[in-house]
């Protein structure tokens, strides 16, 4: 029934607001486009793999308004990035502010990066009232995006998805990597907070965030735990545990009892968590968006995979090692150490 309803709704959405004409030809002609809308209100991990796409807008066509849309909890990552002019933030509990600008804005092109089709995003585009509206291909957007994208055959990287979406409207001079800016201000905020918290400061700087949005897609807790013990008795590295939201309580329980206890960064917002990601010499982490931040800064960076498809969400732009562990309990502590001090080494 909701499959059925679904259909129904998008076929009458289809019959009421099919755009008129014909579809631009493409390339399209980029003189006559003087802003660009483009929408990506998914989790942190997406936002991170869209910088390329505003860099490669910038870098192309120098004269574009570059406005991107996301989620209100990842605006300021995008705050000091030179290739957008402007950030909207999607607050979903009350989107009626930003469905305000998006009708006035009275945008040139929209660009909708998701790769199957998402309701939000393409209500999104249809309140913008932009001109053009390009996408990639999907029966169920067919009556909102002029410009329908195929996607490409097999797996490739998100980065790649995103920019094959630009390279078809036309952008030539692309930039393939992710990149997360910061202020003068910010960096010394950064370098201030190192050193009124670490306490060995010859030793390489270990960032370990246990914790995952979902339990069974992570490494077992108390694996993370001996991992961490290992390599501060050793002396081999300092240890900072990232604390998620709603994850206090289970990072204090699960280093309670240890004798050399790992420091347990306080609340942080984004931005100030990559600038400390930006310092440090090694990211340990589940496969969880916080792991993109460290592609994006060039940090080294180890992932636990247990899901998802690395070929499309893998590291990128950075030196890694990806462990994969798809079914059962079969990666030990005493692998993930060896491959660590490899790294740090």
């Amino acid at each position: 029934m909701e499959k059925s309803f679904k259909r129904a709704l998008l076929g009458l959405l289809n019959a009421l607001f099919s755009r008129s004409g014909a579809p631009p030809s493409l390339p399209l002609d980029f003189k006559n486009i003087r802003s660009v809308l483009v929408i990506r209100p998914d989790r942190l991990g997406d936002v991170v793999l869209s910088t390329p796409v505003y860099a490669s807008l910038k870098n192309s066509f120098p004269q574009v308004e570059v406005t991107a849309l996301v989620d209100l909890a990842y605006q300021n990552l995008l705050a000091n990035d030179p290739n957008v002019d402007r950030v909207l933030p999607f607050n979903k509990r009350n989107p009626f502010p930003l469905i305000k600008n998006l009708i006035s804005a009275r945008f040139d092109l929209a660009i909708t990066l998701n790769k199957k089709f998402s309701a939000t995003a393409a209500a999104l585009a249809f309140f913008s009232g932009a001109r053009w509206r390009a996408n990639y291909k999907t029966n169920e957007g067919a009556w909102l995006y002029d410009v329908q994208i195929s996607p490409s055959e097999g797996v490739q990287h998100e980065t790649q998805n995103n920019l094959d979406l630009i390279r078809t409207l036309g952008a030539k001079d692309i930039q393939k990597a992710p990149k997360i800016f910061f202020s003068s201000e910010e960096k010394q905020k950064t370098q201030a907070f190192l050193e009124a918290n670490r306490k060995r400061h010859e030793l390489p700087l270990v960032l370990v965030k246990p914790g995952t949005r979902v339990p069974a897609w992570g490494w077992k807790l108390e694996k993370f735990r001996t991992v961490c013990e290992r390599l501060m008795e050793s002396g081999r590295a300092e240890v900072f545990i990232i604390c998620g939201p709603g994850e206090q309580e289970m990072v204090d329980s699960l280093f309670d009892g240890l004798a050399l206890k790992p420091f347990v960064l306080p609340p942080l917002s984004l931005k100030e968590l990559s600038g400390l990601i930006a310092k440090s010499d090694l990211l340990f982490c589940n496969h969880t968006g916080i792991m993109h931040l460290a592609s994006a800064l060039q940090t080294p960076l180890a992932a636990i995979f247990k899901h998802g498809q690395i070929e499309r969400w893998g590291p990128c732009n950075t030196r890694s090692i990806i462990f994969e562990e798809r079914n059962g309990d079969v990666l030990t502590p005493e692998e993930v150490v060896a491959a660590l001090d490899k790294m740090l080494s």
